[in-house]
């Protein structure tokens, strides 16, 4: 636990990158929760509206794992994707967006 906390490195993140349709059996509270019993450091989103609104105070979340990888949520609110999604970033497969279902959203 304590190297996964240092390196910033998520079973649970990685996992929905290889396979982005299980978002579907979670909830953003859900992750948020798994995430930190994991040791892995929330933070609230750093652009737009929601910038600096803490995930319990309805902003977003974002958080950092292997191979410099970013994972965000974003609610629905002033969503320009019109609804909540989630924004999966990785070195090696680039930046994709998905809906709560895990379907992605082509821009």
């Amino acid at each position: 636990l304590e190297e996964r906390k240092n390196i910033g490195i998520s079973s649970l993140i990685s996992n929905f990158a290889k396979h982005p349709k299980r978002l579907a059996s979670y909830t953003p509270e859900k992750i948020v929760n798994e995430l930190r019993n994991e040791g892995i450091e929330i933070k609230p989103l750093m652009k737009g509206s929601l910038r600096g609104v803490a995930f319990e105070d309805g902003g977003g979340f974002k958080t950092n794992f292997e191979d410099g990888g970013l994972f965000q949520y974003h609610p629905e609110k002033n969503s320009h994707h019109e609804s909540a999604y989630y924004k999966i970033s990785t070195g090696k497969g680039g930046t994709h967006r998905y809906d709560l279902e895990g379907n992605e959203i082509k821009d």
